[in-house]
């Protein structure tokens, strides 16, 4: 019934504008939710709340967590953002990929069913295009607390840990580790941001599923991460 009655929405141009017009207006009241200039949010993205979306951004098919916002111009779809992300401007996911190895050509009319000029000579699939999903349903996942800089593009199925940095204008191929920073391309790890018994410590203790008032209380020791660990391990 639901799929239904989003068929017939999308179906008429005046219906789809009205229903991105009020459903703007319910996440900002209900999920003060932030958006600048020509921001689309697809009918099925999920925000949990206090997100922001800048100017000319699109994200469609994923779910946001609580107080993740994108920046202008960036662009993702089918992924899973944890809480507490920042995700630079003109950030961008990439779907399909081509065969680079044995085969003779890369043109999909000789490795896909269905192209994207009309014909093929494939008589079945013989080289996915694409990544499985993950385990959530969504092809891309980015964990918490993560920082993804301007202009960085992501492969599908890649995995982003939780508190990693990618630096601007990278090309990320590969699943980056928790707390690592990596940039270029493709993304290679350059260092670890915190020592092996710090990240250890901040992927169990997990400070992004505590109430926002215990992070608000709190909020002072997230400046240092040597303070944060002596604060919690003296309580």
């Amino acid at each position: 019934m639901i799929n239904t009655i989003k068929k017939w929405v999308l179906s008429s141009s005046f219906l789809t504008r009205a229903a991105i017009f009020f459903r703007r207006i319910y996440l900002k009241r209900k999920k003060g939710i932030t958006y600048q200039k020509g921001t689309f949010i697809g009918f099925s993205v999920q925000c949990e709340g206090k997100n922001g979306f800048g100017k000319n951004s699109a994200i469609v098919g994923s779910k946001i967590g609580y107080g993740s916002y994108i920046a202008e111009g960036a662009k993702l779809a089918k992924a899973n953002i944890g809480r507490y992300c920042s995700i630079g401007q003109n950030v961008d996911c990439i779907f399909g990929k081509h065969p680079s190895n044995t085969f003779v050509s890369s043109h999909p009319s000789f490795f896909a069913v269905k192209t994207p000029v009309g014909f093929t000579y494939a008589d079945k699939q013989y080289f996915e295009e694409f990544a499985t999903p993950h385990d959530d349903g969504y092809s891309i996942s980015i964990g918490n607390d993560v920082w993804i800089g301007a202009n960085v593009s992501l492969m599908d199925g890649v995995r982003i840990g939780d508190g990693a940095i990618v630096a601007a204008n990278a090309l990320v191929t590969k699943d980056v580790p928790p707390y690592t920073i990596v940039g270029g391309v493709p993304a290679k790890p350059i260092k670890k941001r915190f020592t092996e018994d710090e990240i250890d410590f901040l992927l169990d203790f997990k400070w992004w599923e505590k109430p926002t008032t215990w992070i608000a209380e709190h909020a002072q020791y997230f400046r240092n991460i040597e303070a944060f660990v002596r604060h919690l391990n003296n309580q």
